[in-house]
């Protein structure tokens, strides 16, 4: 985990976290792909900076692949047979 004064920008261009996201696929799927995505809850680009802010980025992606998954199973799903 990162140290939260590691000096790197909190706010990236479209071409820099095209590039973390997508790598080589980037600069052709980037555009299509947020455009998408913003409509289920990728964080916009901020007005003031044209730019996203790339924790809430990352966190959206993370909790859109399960990776923050905190909630249970609101019931029982049956008896676990073992034999």
């Amino acid at each position: 985990m990162r140290a939260a004064n590691d000096n790197n920008p909190l706010y990236l261009s479209e071409a820099s976290i095209a590039a973390r996201v997508l790598g080589a696929k980037a600069k052709t799927q980037w555009a299509a792909l947020a455009a998408a995505w913003e409509r289920e809850g990728l964080p916009r680009i901020d007005p003031m900076t044209g730019c996203r802010y790339w924790p809430a980025v990352r966190t959206w992606l993370d909790r859109r692949h399960g990776v923050h998954q905190t909630a249970l199973p609101a019931s029982v799903d049956g008896v676990e047979n073992w034999t």
